[in-house]
């Protein structure tokens, strides 16, 4: 190849335009060296149709003539110029009025152009034909050198470089505007989805509440009935004293009272305000422990809590909720285990497996229900056992027993929330561990560390 057509392959082909993304722009400059190399005022390229029957002008050039409206050639009027496209192999005709594989264009469009030789070079892109760059020459005895054609098919090489930066510039183009409608999207989505988990949050803290407060009110319909028989007996005792008191006003009065009279009277008193004394004191017991546990559960403090006090104390207050089956509480705890915690949150926890283990561990009234509480001083804690000899669950329901929700009782009105409310108290709030076994007709045991949290 001559040097002049090298320097212009190469002004070409280091251009910015090749690969900057703009097809059009470097078509242009593609044409215009085939027109300044070839010395000819005619050139274009023709875009294969993706049915393969028919070509359309992408882009022309023409130096000597204006066309108002550019043809489509198709296969059916010409079959043999497409036939030798179609084996992709450069058309060098110079004359190509009588040349078999562009004879089909002598009536009508070289005539109208003027057009005598044709040198037409396949384009590729992807190892696939995608059109012919058609360079046009206007003199009659124009013969196409090897240079000519050698320097036509690297122009059509960089024309297939030129297809691939611009369709890497559209495929940019797209994946930046989908990429901004994702970020849309996810933005959108993760504002509805914020809105979401926050109203999500509110219900199932009004939910947590409300079941805390059910417990709770539980304990008051158990305490209260467990109140209601020491005050009754009291009341009783009064009564009594007080028709004895009538009797001995009424002797006194008429002068009949006898020593043995007011020995009896004496006695009698002091039996029933002993009676009076010991059925008040309980009943005190009972509302002061009430007191304590459900001032505990509505305000976390942390505290050091004397485990085993306090445990005995929530217990007894705890009691009347179990009473009605029968259930007995044993308590295994030293004296000396102290545990820095949120007093709040320990009888809160104690309280729902209470209630769970009753609601759902003992179906029937049974002096042989047992809850057992263990605990054991670890290193920097205390581990927590509560067993109990109940029905057991099998391992479907053990897999799931902390799911928010999930309860075997929603037609009597379980909410599921009890040991949710467990689990997240003892693993979020006092920064635990807690796990569950079980085994049908054999009891089941939650098994929970709590660590000393720091003051």
């Amino acid at each position: 190849m001559n040097e002049a057509l090298e320097n212009i392959l190469l002004d070409v082909s280091k251009s910015p335009d090749i690969d900057g993304g703009d097809l059009e722009q470097a078509s242009e400059l593609i044409l215009m060296s085939a027109l300044k190399g070839l010395d000819i005022s005619r050139v274009s390229i023709w875009l294969l149709q993706p049915d393969k029957q028919s070509m359309t002008a992408a882009r022309l050039i023409d130096e000597k003539q204006q066309d108002t409206e550019l043809p489509v050639l198709r296969k059916s009027e010409l079959p043999s110029y497409f036939r030798v496209l179609m084996t992709e192999r450069t058309i060098i005709a110079n004359d190509a009025r009588n040349h078999p594989a562009t004879v089909e264009l002598s009536n009508g469009y070289l005539e109208e152009t003027g057009v005598y030789g044709m040198l037409d070079v396949p384009l590729r892109h992807k190892g696939q034909m995608i059109g012919v760059m058609c360079c046009e020459s206007r003199k009659p005895l124009r013969r196409w050198t090897s240079d000519e054609v050698a320097f036509v098919g690297v122009l059509a090489d960089i024309y297939g470089r030129a297809v691939s930066a611009s369709e890497r510039e559209r495929f940019e183009e797209l994946l930046i505007r989908q990429n901004e409608q994702l970020e849309s999207m996810v933005a959108e989505r993760t504002e509805s989805l914020t809105k979401a988990l926050d109203n999500f949050k509110q219900a199932q803290e009004r939910l947590i509440e409300t079941e805390k407060m059910a417990a709770l009110g539980k304990l008051v319909a158990g305490v209260a009935h467990e109140v209601n028989t020491p005050l009754g007996v009291s009341v009783t005792a009064v009564t009594h004293c007080e028709h004895r008191l009538k009797k001995l006003d009424q002797g006194f009065s008429n002068g009949s009272i006898s020593r043995k009279h007011l020995q009896t009277f004496i006695s009698d008193t002091y039996e029933a305000y002993q009676l009076l004394t010991s059925n008040l004191e309980r009943a005190a017991t009972l509302i002061q422990n009430f007191k304590k546990t459900a001032v505990d559960q509505s305000s976390f403090e942390l505290v050091n809590c004397q485990l085993n006090d306090y445990l005995h104390a929530l217990i007894l207050s705890l009691k009347p909720v179990v009473k009605k089956k029968h259930v007995s509480i044993t308590i295994d705890c030293d004296d000396d285990i102290v545990l820095s915690t949120y007093q709040g949150a320990l009888a809160q926890i104690v309280t729902n497996l209470v209630s769970n283990t009753n609601d759902h561990a003992f179906v029937e009234p049974d002096e042989r229900h047992q809850i057992q509480i263990k605990t054991e001083q670890k290193d920097k804690g205390v581990h927590f056992h509560f067993r109990d000899n109940g029905k057991g669950m099998d391992s479907d329901t053990v897999k799931n027993i902390f799911e928010p929700f999930f309860t075997t009782s929603r037609q009597t009105g379980g909410s599921g929330l009890g040991l949710s409310i467990v689990y997240n108290l003892v693993t979020r709030k006092l920064n635990g561990e807690i796990s569950v076994q079980s085994t049908p007709g054999k009891g089941t045991e939650f098994s929970f560390f709590l660590p000393d949290l720091p003051k």
